[in-house]
């Protein structure tokens, strides 16, 4: 057992994937079995349920979609297809369920990565396969070609993390889990109904319809969101097709400026978790040297190791979380070349879908209502994908 398991470990850790069978949408080279080619068929059903994500559906919706198509379900693929499968045949070989989807949705594979150690088992006699934790999975990426670009595969995660369900009315929102309150952080609700019209639907912070006095409403009317993200996003894509040198000097500086901000606190307070860390392990050791020369009792020893142990492991996974943030946000502090591709793609912009807005905005920010010079004013904030708020300025 311990031989196998160190071959295993091995051969994950050189690149190889451990999986018995390819995810659906490739198939094994016959002449290299760990090399994945794709499958021309199967993986044109996997780009249609990523773009019927971008588009706004959700698992359920995208279930369904796949039973009208008439789309067999993976096992029977692969079963009609002579690929060697391990999977009980289902009863209903269109019978797509919404945990198919969501997996497929989440698969690194598709993008073109290797990943391995997924799961794990705590001995040879389980079969319950666990999760393994985060910095035990092992991401090769470019190791063999992608179903689907990286664009479209980011996009659909922001969708996945921020997924809200269809309302009554089986309609999934354009902004649905994009809008958060600027005071609470909060998401904000859509709210609407049978027979409104759809200048009276609007959008409430989740804190102020959760808890009394927890926050003010922040409420947004639709068309309001609608029509200042659009022309938003229609002022800046102009921007930056006719002042493409000018953008890059804005928002690297512009990022410059949110990165030290927002980098600071998390550096420092990865700094304190580190330095507790470590001098948790000098008082573990002084803490055996103490018991084993009787200077305290074994019964305080075991309950003041655990309550040390315990803080230890707390900030070992904070570190952990800290360092992958502050990593992630230095990479991505300023994309710009990456964005102004995007805005290449849109000759024009005329309306909003779920698929524009998601491609170009990570999140809104929404202020509450003020008055000023006796109007009623609200604020929005755009963060865009890539390369955060953009201050276009109105004077050149």
């Amino acid at each position: 057992s311990k031989k196998i398991r160190a071959v295993f470990k091995a051969k994950g850790q050189s690149g190889k994937p451990l999986t018995t069978n390819p995810p659906y949408g490739y198939r094994k080279d016959p002449d290299d079995k760990y090399r994945w080619l794709i499958d021309d068929e199967a993986a044109e059903i996997v780009r249609e349920v990523f773009r019927m994500c971008m588009n706004g559906l959700g698992p359920s919706a995208i279930t369904r979609a796949m039973l009208e198509k008439h789309a067999e379900v993976p096992s029977v693929y692969a079963k009609r297809k002579g690929y060697t499968n391990y999977t009980k045949m289902p009863d209903d070989p269109y019978g797509w369920t919404e945990r198919t989807i969501a997996d497929i949705l989440a698969r690194r594979e598709y993008i073109g990565d290797t990943v391995n150690f997924r799961t794990y088992r705590k001995s040879y006699k389980s079969k319950k396969q666990l999760d393994n934790a985060p910095e035990n999975v092992l991401i090769f990426p470019n190791t063999h070609e992608g179903i689907v670009d990286m664009d479209t595969w980011e996009i659909v995660q922001k969708i996945r993390e921020g997924k809200r369900r269809p309302t009554r009315m089986g309609e999934m929102g354009v902004f649905s889990g994009m809008l958060f309150c600027a005071d609470c952080g909060a998401k904000l609700y859509q709210v609407r109904a049978n027979g409104w019209t759809h200048d009276k639907e609007h959008f409430v912070c989740a804190t102020y319809r959760k808890k009394k006095g927890g926050c003010s409403s922040h409420q947004i009317r639709n068309v309001v969101i609608e029509e200042l993200v659009l022309e938003d996003l229609r002022r800046v894509t102009a921007f930056v097709k006719s002042n493409e040198r000018d953008f890059v000097d804005l928002v690297t500086k512009s990022a410059d400026k949110q990165l030290t901000q927002t980098l600071a606190s998390a550096q420092r307070e990865l700094a304190e978790s580190t330095t507790r860390i470590n001098s948790l392990d000098r008082i573990i050791s002084k803490l055996y040297e103490d018991n084993v020369e009787g200077k305290i009792s074994d019964e305080r020893f075991n309950r003041m190791l655990a309550d040390y142990e315990t803080e230890q492991k707390t900030l070992t996974g904070k570190a952990a979380t800290l360092k992958k943030y502050v990593d992630t946000t230095k990479a991505n502090s300023a994309n710009t070349d990456r964005f102004m591709a995007l805005v290449r793609r849109y000759t024009e912009i005329s309306d909003l879908d779920c698929e524009i807005v998601r491609e170009f905005i990570d999140h809104i920010i929404v202020h509450k209502t003020e008055r000023i010079d006796g109007q009623k004013v609200q604020r929005i904030q755009i963060v865009y994908n890539c390369v955060g708020v953009i201050d276009i300025p109105t004077t050149r």
